[in-house]
């Protein structure tokens, strides 16, 4: 008789979560009694378990086999064909035994009594003890050779399980205070109790998963517990400070951290197709933020109070991607509607083999406030120069970049002269 190992023999179980929907599930469960036929049944693992990633310590397995194949009536009543069934009349209690032959678009037998073929017989079908072992959930069965510790170390991957962040920002005029929280989705089949979850930020790549059922099995070693906030090669390992219960079926929503007085600085940007500029909230991740640790990648909620009655209002949201310790975060609130941008190509001409193209930026600000705009200008070609502009300039990824600073209840125009020099030819290799 096969020995059975079952969660409820979890002495330690730890949950690192990937930001593509996989999972690394470490766990220790103590080792009963073994049985003769050197058989175990390690049941209680997710339906979406990658079987050919598991690590066993402290058994010398030699064989393991993944039952997912979950019994339901018919694939429950498969398991009989070519056995003999017994099914009963709910009126009267009689009772025949028959030879099940199919179950396929209903139950074909064969009476033993008289050897006539019986299509769909009517009466409650009572079945004998199983021809096999019958798996109610999903079950690893390993062969094995030896014990080699008190305790079983297992190490797998599954799928089903994945956690984004989320940024909710109370924004005033200068700074902010921001809380960072991780939702986490368990959609693997299995509820995880009392466990230590880590979250791992970061691309990991994975190849094509190919499930194998049955497969030879060579032993590895267990990954360390790493500490909180952890830069961990290319990515980073938070471990959040209490142990969890993740249900299946359920996401979970937990604290990653608090910072208060960022400042900020509120960016307005145009190019040439702008009637309005797009707004930016931006900040640098530092220490002197109260900040200073790179940021996951997620979806970045902004709120400011009005100062009239103190009440909160919903200002924009955008995604950040991961973000590392000392870099410029901007978030993209949405459009402001009060500032106004015209923009035109006033004229074009040729000269001295050179092309010419004259550009009008109108700027109108009808805020209380002064603002610091940046246009963006796109060019045509990437051999250019500005020959003559209003304002300061500097060349940004082959487009042209303008700071203009424009006082509240006011117009700015901004004029600028651009050179192409299309004589020359560029070679690529």
């Amino acid at each position: 008789m096969p020995t059975n190992i079952p969660a409820s023999l979890t002495k330690d179980l730890a949950l690192t979560i990937y930001n593509a929907g996989f999972a690394l599930i470490q766990e220790i469960r103590s080792i009963p009694p073994l049985s003769d036929d050197h058989i175990i049944y390690y049941s209680d693992v997710p339906q979406r378990i990658e079987s050919n990633s598991v690590q066993v310590k402290g058994l010398k397995v030699t064989e393991l086999t993944y039952e997912y194949d979950l019994m339901d009536r018919l694939k429950l009543l498969e398991k009989y064909v070519g056995h003999q069934i017994r099914i009963v009349n709910k009126k009267t209690g009689e009772e025949k035994t028959y030879l099940l032959l199919s179950v396929q678009n209903g139950l074909v037998l064969a009476d033993m009594l008289t050897r006539e073929i019986v299509l769909d017989a009517e009466g409650e079908i009572r079945l004998p003890d199983g021809p096999e072992e019958v798996m109610l959930k999903p079950t690893l069965v390993w062969r094995f050779e030896e014990q080699t510790a008190e305790d079983v170390r297992v190490t797998y991957l599954t799928r089903g399980l994945s956690w984004e962040a989320d940024y909710v920002a109370q924004v005033r005029e200068n700074d902010f205070d921001l809380t960072g929280w991780v939702t986490m989705t368990n959609n693997s089949g299995m509820t995880f109790d009392d466990a230590t979850i880590k979250l791992m930020a970061g691309t990991v790549n994975r190849a094509p998963i190919r499930m194998q059922k049955t497969m030879s099995f060579e032993q590895g070693a267990m990954a360390e517990v790493e500490p909180e906030r952890q830069a961990f090669g290319e990515y980073y390992l938070y471990t959040l400070p209490e142990r969890l219960t993740l249900e299946n079926r359920q996401q979970k929503q937990v604290q990653l951290f608090s910072a208060y007085k960022i400042k900020s600085h509120t960016v307005y940007e145009v190019d040439a197709y702008s009637a309005h500029p797009t707004v930016y909230l931006t900040f640098r991740n530092d220490a002197e933020n109260g900040l200073g640790f790179p940021l996951p990648r997620g979806r970045f909620k902004l709120y400011k109070e009005n100062p009239k009655d103190g009440s909160s209002e919903f200002i924009g949201e955008d995604y950040i991607p991961h973000t590392a310790a000392g870099e410029l975060v901007r978030i993209k609130s949405g459009e402001a509607f009060d500032v106004t941008v015209e923009s035109d190509v006033v004229a074009k001409y040729k000269k001295d083999g050179y092309e010419y193209e004259e550009v009008v930026y109108l700027i109108r600000n009808q805020k209380d406030h002064p603002i610091e705009l940046i246009i963006n200008h796109g060019t045509s070609y990437s051999i250019f120069d500005v020959v003559e502009s209003t304002h300061a300039w500097k060349r940004k990824d082959n487009d042209i970049q303008i700071f203009v600073p424009v006082p509240a209840k006011s117009e700015v125009k901004v004029a600028f002269t651009i050179r192409y020099d299309r004589r020359k030819d560029v070679k690529v290799n």
